[in-house]
């Protein structure tokens, strides 16, 4: 069957690379975006294209500019008028835990997804990223972004579109929920070696292409997180 050819503007393309750059983490917030110069330069496109396709990214709520001094990337937990599912569940009570509960049901199929269809430069975009949680756990310092970065390439891995956009509206309330007082049982628990090893078992699942060991370590490392909740009231 025949389907109309979607027409895509170059400003699009340009706003979708530079937006992927931000949800995996390649960009971290209070990072600079490079100048509009150099943006124009990398693409290889005018600067209106680089100007509107910023513009977008600003009423995303993903970047904010700085009047002589540049864009940055913002925080996820800010601008919640301006994401769709955060916007819908102001208001409403709801936990960690519930947040861990729904996790288990897309991250263990965006797992096994990702074993079965990750590129080279997928993997290599989930093995810096947790490099990069390892290095911030040995400094004492857990970011709930560096994790979600992580997690958020496993999505992209998958290859389904709406995988990956479910998991970013889902991520945005996960950051916007994860309160002190989460950081701080974590903390207490000194849990971070063992999420160390989950993490790496998930990624060595993927890198040998084993479906079906990528699903069971996913769901065993969100099973312990949510256990934790539980016990602790979160």
């Amino acid at each position: 069957m025949i389907k109309p050819v979607k027409h895509r503007n170059v400003a699009d393309l340009v706003h979708e690379q530079l937006r992927d750059m931000i949800y995996r983490g390649e960009i971290e917030p209070g990072g600079r975006l490079m100048s509009e110069r150099d943006m124009s330069e990398r693409f290889q496109v005018g600067r209106p294209t680089i100007r509107t396709a910023i513009q977008r990214l600003i009423s995303q709520g993903l970047v904010e500019s700085r009047r002589g001094v540049g864009v940055f990337v913002l925080d996820q937990d800010q601008a919640i008028d301006k994401r769709p599912l955060l916007q819908a569940l102001n208001g409403e009570v709801y936990t960690i835990a519930d947040i861990q509960e729904i996790r288990m049901a897309l991250e263990v199929k965006s797992a096994e997804l990702a074993a079965k269809r990750a590129t080279d430069e997928d993997i290599r975009l989930l093995k810096k990223g947790l490099e990069r949680i390892q290095k911030e756990r040995i400094e004492n310092r857990i970011r709930i972004n560096t994790d979600i970065s992580f997690h958020m390439n496993i999505a992209y891995a998958s290859k389904n579109v709406v995988q990956i956009h479910l998991m970013k509206s889902f991520y945005e309330v996960q950051t916007y929920a994860m309160s002190y007082s989460y950081i701080n049982v974590l903390e207490s628990l000194n849990i971070g070696e063992m999420v160390d090893r989950q993490h790496e078992e998930i990624l060595a699942a993927i890198v040998n292409h084993d479906p079906i060991r990528a699903r069971q370590a996913m769901e065993a490392h969100i099973g312990a997180i949510l256990e934790i909740c539980l016990e602790h009231g979160l």
